[in-house]
């Protein structure tokens, strides 16, 4: 299929199903996911957003610069997907970001007390193969680091699980034990909340949270009344949110997962494995992993009624970044 490049005035404004560009009868519709076109196959189209970022200190020239996009994830009938960069699984890493004594901005908490002197875990085995992904950013002025999680600390997470299917817990539970498992990041429940999502919610929220910490990774039902985002085809949403370090790197802190109530139901969804592919392919944007153009990733654009799971390119892109720096100072 050709790329979106081919076809530099086919662009729409906004994700969502169109008249099919390439059809020679004009007949059909394509699925443009905010950044790309895909198949003519109804109904898994996913769309990408944008969030801010959180500088740390206090405003500075070189730390006010809007983020690159960091984006949403839906599995089933929502989400983003770009066209795969293609990045080696031996690259990456790099050394722990300095400690700071610069003051901090009120809409930070102080430096983390649970980061480790190493990583906490190792990533996860990838199979041999030639499968494609894309990282959601990279690092400012080097297309080969990623932005990413800081390994060396634990990624909280909470569930509000109002409106949720009664099986919503154990396929969440399910679907991040896998996402630990690939990517060695540590994740901990810390229970559940009432927190309603929210494309404005604050990285820090010292009145719900404490004071000495970001919020935790949200992950919560809803549906399209709610959140006008799981509109249509989107069965969910994710995307991870990332503050400036004080080397002036970016990391993930916190994210949001939100997930159609209504689509993801078992009246809807019977098929519960399909369902859990949902909650897999956002936890994987909330990771840091964007779309790739490769159907036989689960983190294609568009869900495919025959991956249910990561394939070798998703497992290498956890992998990947996985193994990134820390972050002490943050």
């Amino acid at each position: 299929m050709a790329g979106d490049e081919d076809r530099p005035n086919e662009h729409p404004d906004a994700p969502g199903w169109y008249p099919d560009p390439w059809s020679a009868t004009g007949e059909g519709e394509r699925y443009f996911d905010g950044k790309h076109w895909g198949t003519t196959e109804k109904p898994m189209g996913r769309h990408t957003v944008a969030l801010k970022e959180v500088p740390l200190d206090p405003p500075r020239p070189d730390r006010r610069r809007p983020i690159l996009a960091v984006a949403l994830l839906v599995v089933a009938v929502v989400a983003l997907w770009g066209v795969p960069k293609l990045l080696s699984s031996d690259s990456g890493g790099g050394a722990h970001g300095a400690a700071t004594a610069t003051p901090r901005s009120n809409d930070a908490p102080p430096p983390s007390q649970e980061e480790s002197a190493r990583p906490l875990g190792t990533p996860g085995p990838v199979p041999d193969g030639t499968g494609r992904f894309e990282v959601l950013q990279h690092q400012r002025g080097d297309a080969s680091k990623p932005v990413a999680w800081d390994p060396c600390r634990p990624v909280h997470y909470v569930v509000n699980p109002s409106g949720g299917p009664s099986d919503g817990p154990a396929l969440i539970q399910a679907a991040i034990t896998q996402v630990s498992a690939a990517t060695g990041l540590r994740f901990v429940d810390d229970g559940t909340t009432n927190e309603v999502p929210s494309k404005e919610r604050a990285a820090y929220q010292p009145g719900r949270y404490g004071k000495s910490r970001w919020a935790p990774v949200l992950v919560a039902w809803s549906d399209e009344a709610s959140y006008p985002d799981l509109a249509g085809y989107i069965a969910g949403i994710g995307a991870p949110q990332a503050v400036s370090a004080p080397n002036g790197e970016l990391v993930y802190v916190t994210g949001e997962l939100v997930l159609d109530d209504q689509t993801l139901s078992t009246a809807q969804t019977p098929d519960r494995t399909r369902a859990r592919a949902v909650i897999l392919h956002e936890l994987g944007h909330v990771a840091g992993l964007d779309h790739t153009n490769d159907r036989n990733q689960l983190m294609f654009s568009e869900a495919q009624f025959n991956v249910t799971t990561y394939g070798d390119g998703d497992l290498r892109g956890l992998a990947l970044l996985g193994r990134q720096a820390c972050f002490p100072g943050v």
